[in-house]
């Protein structure tokens, strides 16, 4: 409840401080008054009109409330003694007069007075306006001479003010008026009508010249001083008259002008043409602009708010083409009525102060200053030795109370006064609050005013505090008015302020607050736009503001706020775009984007300029000549491209409905263009301004020009003579347009014969001008003729002869080949010499073109075959479009105008390799600051067969380039991708790469790049891999891991691999690849399952691919097992076996042949000796025995048909022609072989009847058996009886073994 208390006490204490300042004690101070000069008023014409009042004002304010008085010529005027028809308005004190009269003019001047001194206003003086009426007299008749100049002088009455004169011309009949507006008629100032030349028309058939006198205060006009104008015509035409310019009117020699009045100057010629003025100042052409601009078709010079730099010479030149040119010169003085340069200041000041009022005039003559003080001279006011009084300034010291008063300053010279009333208030009072400090808020970087505002006297000294610290200098200004300025404001700006006043009687003090925010900026501004009209243009505006503003974005356009609900072209898009749809040119201007919180705005703009297509020009006449016209025309205006040309269009009587180029770019400085015209025409012309753009629309079309008809002035163009088939001839022409038949009643004249001596002409009248051929039949194949066609009109053939033209009947197709057609050398890939036996000029049956040599390949085929022209002359050629390592087909065959010819034989032939075209394309990526990752495809055409790539490297300085370096040659053509390093950063290289063949290299292809900056330390983009098997020789699997870079990204500068087998946990890492994009990997293990990842690498920061699988049991390749050698491989055993035994076969197969050439044969032999169980089988039966040892009782042969007992040392060497020599049983042959040694033939033996000798006797092998073990044929038995008994199974073994 006390806070409440205290708070009301504290409001009231301020409205009370609030009431009593705002009504201090204070001398009066004028608020309105009378402008310096007249003040007119009308008196009320006895029973014709009714009482016009008027008002003379003046108010003032002051406290306490001024009173009034007024002073009429000099003397105190008593307004009350006026009846009722003057009244002052209440607590004002301006007079009221109702009913004006006669003797109320007068000067009036006011004065408002209270206790503390006295206000004086302007003088006015007040007069009556009036305007007499003309003199009663008739209308006068007047003689003039035509093409002469001529005079109306008008007889104006007087008024007040002075009467506007102007000439009208009444109709005579019904006294209607109308103004005159004609370049031929000027009225000079004094009211007197000029005719600069006089015409037929100007005569005065049904209406009067009459002079008017207008009053604008009174708002009425008289009329008088008519006259009747006679033109007395001469004897020539109109247009044959001449009068060189003479005077009629000028200005004053030497003429005055006002200070910010209106001035014009005349200078009016007659004469006939109508004469043209040119006007100049200090001998310089003036530049018209808005404020100096001219009156009267030329003959006036007008100046609005003329200023002393107006001031010279001022000459007008006048011509007409007739005699010499005239010239008058006017000299201007510019004067003034007196205007205040400083005016004098309100003062309010305390005593002991010092107050000064200065006043300075100016004005032409030069003003004088007098000072007022309460309404009277300050020579008459009460002396006052604190005061000094001088021609400028009025200085008073140690002020008192009493010193309180009006004071005036009038500077008046011969043309007028200005005169201003101020006042000096001295006072005592505390200082009071009269606006306190409030929480401001701004933003960085602006300057802010924190108000202050204190009332008191003397003046309070107001001083700013923050934190115990005073505010003065650097960016704190506390200004006159006691405000708190902070200039370029940041951030710790922000907080408390308080404000404290001081004078001698007391001291007060306010706080305040700042707030800083950020300041609003435009970060994207919009563009200058130059754009065709229908076009759509867009301005971007993009901004940054303080997140606690609310921000919104506004477009203007010169200055004023674009409507888009008004403009639906115009719109604000959601990004805050402006874009203006089908521009217009109408939309040119400049716009701004402006971006506007609570507390500040930034603003850009850019201009926009639509450019259209010119305006139609105005065509101003044609001038017909008897086969030429004039042209003239005017440009309507560029649309903001400039005219580039023009184009001249006409159309005639026999094409109405189309336009054809008289002349096209005719250049943009003329106007004016003369054309000709063919006979028998009627023409009208239009003209077409073009600019960048694009055309203007055409102007309206002129009047006709005819033309007379003549004889044809041409012949038909294009005169062709060519058969069609080979038995015809055909004539043909281009038609001549209705436009060159000059005359009715057109037709062509053919003309043709046989090219030989004493041939006759044949001849043709071709009667439609439209038909453009004839077609003779019957004639002879290829022959020559010489023919012409000639036009003709009704008035005769044409005026230039005709031209004589050779033509022919039609062609036929050849009749022979070129022969001899032959490949005389190959000389490179692609190109060879050829060579044939030409054919017969006759055999070719037509216009002789020459040969086609036609060429394909094996894959081609002759779809695809190409044609090379060779000229009839030649026999031989070189050919340069053969496909380089292939096959290729050629043939030759000649040709005429409409035929080939046949073929000649195909021939084929190999060409060799060729270098390649160059690589389809090539791009590099930068990796870090110091490599490329390049990237190409192989070429379109490989001329034969790629063997790799080289790849050289440039520096480019500049405009030129360092040394060339082969960086690298790639020998595996499959590659089509490389890492480029070693290189320096921030540099520009051009990278070079050709294709290679064993024939060298190819073409280049090369960019130029350049690499990056020093490295960002930014991490790599995620990188992926590839990868291919490759050869091992240590029986461990081997890889190679491709790097592929993220080239969208940040691809890092090089690469390491990781690698472990599938669900181990730690990773095996190799060595970072700085050099190339792949590292080899080898030593893993066979049928195993692997992981990989690559990892790019840029500074410390490193990016991992996704992980691969490679499962090593998926390689097609085979893989050696480890610690297996060749030597112990199972393969090779296994190889080595099956070779041997194929070895060991074909030695016994040898030997056998070689034995059965008559010296061993075993089979004779021992069917001497009776064996006959042999089975009828293939083989070689003399080393057979029966598979079935069943049958045969599995014994050796009984002794039924043994021819004796065999012995230990029995031998096969007894069925030889000699010895045994060296050759003893060794467990793999039965016997010896002796050369030379003829052994006697065995005693049968009886059959041994043991069971033993039933029993299978045991092999080598330990089969029970007597087959053969492995090794034997399928049919190996016991080959020679049975073994003996002391041998047992080996016997049987030992023949398997032979076997």
């Amino acid at each position: 409840m006390w806070r409440q208390s205290t708070m009301l006490a504290a409001l009231l204490v301020a409205l009370l401080a609030g009431s009593v300042a705002s009504k201090s004690n204070s001398p009066p101070r004028i608020t309105k008054q009378p402008t310096p000069g007249e003040l007119l008023f009308k008196v009320a014409q006895q029973n014709k009109e009714s009482d016009n009042p008027f008002i003379i004002e003046c108010e003032a304010d002051g406290q306490p409330e001024p009173e009034y008085s007024w002073i009429k010529n000099g003397k105190k005027f008593d307004w009350q003694a006026y009846d009722n028809r003057m009244l002052r308005q209440p607590g004002r004190g301006t007079l009221v007069i109702t009913i004006p009269k006669d003797e109320d003019r007068g000067h009036y001047q006011c004065f408002a007075s209270n206790e503390f001194g006295t206000a004086t206003s302007n003088s006015v003086y007040v007069r009556k306006a009036e305007l007499n009426a003309f003199k009663d007299e008739t209308a006068r008749t007047l003689e003039a001479e035509e093409g002469e100049p001529f005079g109306l002088k008008c007889a104006a009455p007087d008024g007040f003010p002075s009467p506007t004169v102007n000439w009208m011309i009444q109709d005579s009949v019904d006294g209607s008026i109308k103004s005159i507006n004609n370049s031929r008629m000027t009225l000079d100032p004094e009211g007197n009508l000029w005719f600069s030349n006089v015409t037929r028309e100007d005569t005065s058939v049904d209406f009067y010249y009459a002079c008017s006198a207008t009053s604008v205060f009174r708002s009425e006009y008289k009329i008088g001083n008519k006259v009747l104008l006679d033109v007395k015509l001469k004897g020539v035409s109109a247009s044959q008259n001449k009068h060189e310019p003479i005077k009629q009117y000028v200005s004053r020699r030497q003429s005055l002008a006002l200070r910010g009045k209106r001035m014009e100057l005349f200078c009016i010629y007659g004469g006939t043409p109508l004469p043209q003025t040119v006007w100049s100042k200090d001998g310089q052409r003036i530049q018209w602009s808005d404020r100096i601009t001219q009156g009267h078709y030329g003959k006036s010079l007008i100046i609005r708010q003329t200023n002393f730099d107006d001031a010279g010479t001022y000459t007008c030149d006048v011509s007409n083409g007739v005699g010499n040119a005239q010239s008058f010169s006017i000299i201007l003085n510019v004067n003034s009525v007196p205007y205040f340069t400083k005016e004098p200041e309100f003062n309010t000041a305390a005593e002991d102060e010092e107050v000064v009022f200065e006043c300075q005039a100016a004005g032409v003559p030069e003003p004088k200053i007098s000072w007022i003080h309460n309404g009277k001279p300050i020579e008459q006011s009460t002396p006052n030795p604190r005061r000094t009084v001088t021609d400028n300034t009025i200085r008073i010291i140690n002020l008192v109370k009493g010193d309180t008063g009006n004071y005036g300053c009038n500077a008046t010279n011969s043309l007028g006064y200005v005169y201003k009333d101020v006042y000096l208030n001295v006072q005592a009072e505390p200082p009071t609050i009269v606006e306190p400090p409030k929480a401001v808020s701004t933003v960085d970087g602006r300057n802010v005013t924190i108000r202050c505002r204190m009332s008191g006297s003397p003046k309070p000294l107001v001083k700013w505090l923050r934190a115990s610290n005073w505010l003065t200098g650097g960016r704190y200004n506390v200004l006159a008015n006691g405000d708190l300025e902070i200039q370029d404001v940041t951030f710790s700006d922000a907080g408390g302020y308080t404000c404290y006043a001081q004078n001698k009687f007391g001291e007060i003090q306010a706080n305040g607050s700042l707030e800083v925010k950020e300041h609003t900026r435009i970060t994207q501004e919009p563009q200058n736009y130059e754009v065709a009209a229908g076009n759509s243009a867009t301005f971007r505006c993009n901004e940054a503001h303080d997140d606690t503003l609310e921000i919104e974005i506004d477009w203007w356009k010169d200055g004023q706020s674009i409507d888009f609900e008004a403009q639906p072209r115009f719109v604000k898009t959601n990004d805050n775009s402006l874009t203006i749809a089908k521009t217009l040119e109408l939309d040119s201007g400049e716009y701004t984007c402006v971006a506007r919180t609570r507390l500040d705005e930034a603003t850009a703009r850019a201009n926009l300029i639509v450019q259209d297509v010119p305006n139609a020009p105005k065509l101003t006449g044609i001038t017909c000549q008897a086969d030429k016209a004039e042209i003239q025309w005017e440009p309507q205006g560029d649309n903001r491209s400039p005219i580039l040309h023009y184009t001249i269009q006409f159309n005639t009587s026999f094409t109405p409905a189309s336009w054809d180029a008289a002349y096209e770019k005719v250049p943009n400085t003329d106007s004016t263009f003369v054309l000709q015209m063919s006979p028998w025409a009627n023409y009208t012309f239009r003209v077409i301004a073009f600019n960048k753009i694009g055309a203007s629309p055409p102007s309206p079309h002129s009047d006709s020009c005819t033309t007379q008809p003549e004889v044809p002035s041409k012949n038909p163009d294009n005169v062709v003579g060519q058969g069609t088939e080979p038995n015809n001839l055909v004539i043909s022409w281009t038609p001549m347009p209705e436009i060159e038949h000059n005359a009715p009643n057109f037709h062509y004249y053919v003309s043709w014969k046989r090219d030989i001596p004493a041939a006759a002409w044949e001849n043709n009248n071709i009667y439609d001008w439209r038909q453009n051929n004839i077609v003779i039949p019957d004639q002879p194949t290829f022959v020559k003729y010489q023919i012409k066609v000639v036009a003709i009109n009704d008035k005769g053939e044409s005026n230039t002869a005709a031209q004589v033209i050779d033509g022919y009947s039609g062609e036929d197709r050849p009749l022979d080949a070129p022969t001899n057609f032959t490949m005389s050398q190959i000389t490179t890939s692609t190109s060879g010499y050829m060579a044939w036996t030409p054919v017969s000029e006759e055999s070719v049956r037509g216009h002789f073109k020459g040969y086609k040599i036609q060429t394909w390949t094996e894959n081609e085929g002759e779809e695809g075959l190409r044609e090379i022209h060779v000229k009839g002359d030649a026999h031989n050629a070189l050919v340069s479009q053969f496909k380089p390592d292939s096959k290729n087909f050629a043939r030759i065959l000649a040709y005429n105008g409409r035929f080939n010819g046949p073929p000649s034989a195909v021939i084929d032939f190999d060409t060799p390799e060729g270098v390649p075209s160059p690589v389809q394309g090539l791009d590099a990526y930068p990796l870090g600051s110091s490599a490329f990752m390049l990237h190409w495809k192989k070429p379109l055409y490989p001329n034969g067969k790629l063997t790799g790539y080289k790849i050289y490297c440039e520096k480019v300085e500049g405009s030129s380039v360092d040394k060339r370096l082969e960086k690298m040659h790639i020998s595996d053509p499959r590659i089509t991708r490389m890492k480029l390093a070693g290189l320096e950063p921030n540099s520009k290289y051009r990278i070079s790469i050709t294709a290679t063949t064993k024939m060298g290299e190819g073409s280049e292809h090369y960019i130029e790049k350049r690499t990056l900056k020093d490295a960002t330390n930014v991490a790599p983009s995620t990188p992926s891999l590839s990868w291919e098997q490759l050869p091992s020789k240590n029986g461990l699997a081997k890889y190679r891991i491709n790097w592929i870079p993220n080239t969208d990204g940040h691809p890092g500068t090089h690469f390491y691999t990781l690698y472990r087998i599938k669900g181990e946990t730690q990773w095996k890492k190799t060595d970072p690849e700085m050099n190339s994009d792949y590292q080899e990997v080898g030593g893993l293990d066979p049928e195993t399952a692997y992981e990989f990842r690559v990892v790019s690498v840029d500074g410390h920061y490193n990016t991992e691919s996704a992980t691969q699988e490679i499962d090593t049991t998926t390689v097609e390749d085979p893989i050696v097992r480890p610690n297996e050698t060749v030597a112990n491989a199972g393969w090779f055993i296994g190889m080595m076996l099956a070779l041997a035994f194929i070895i060991i076969l074909f030695i016994i197969i040898c030997i056998i042949r070689r034995n059965r050439g008559g010296k061993y044969d075993v089979h004779d032999r021992e069917l001497a000796n009776g064996r006959r169980d042999y089975p009828e089988e293939g083989g070689f039966h003399e080393y057979s025995q029966p598979l079935d040892n069943k049958s045969a009782g599995r014994q050796s042969v009984s002794s039924a048909n043994k021819p004796g007992v065999e012995s230990d040392t029995d031998s096969m060497a007894e069925y030889g022609d000699g010895d045994t020599g060296q050759f003893t049983e060794d467990g793999s042959f039965i016997g010896q072989y002796v050369p030379g040694k003829l052994q006697p033939p065995v005693s049968p033996q009886p059959l041994n009847n043991s069971a033993a000798a039933h029993q299978p006797t045991p092999t080598a092998g330990g089969s029970g058996s007597g087959s053969a073990v492995a090794g034997a044929s399928s049919s190996g038995g016991a080959a020679a009886g049975g073994a003996s008994t002391s041998n047992g199974g080996a016997g049987a073994g030992a023949v398997a073994t032979y076997v």
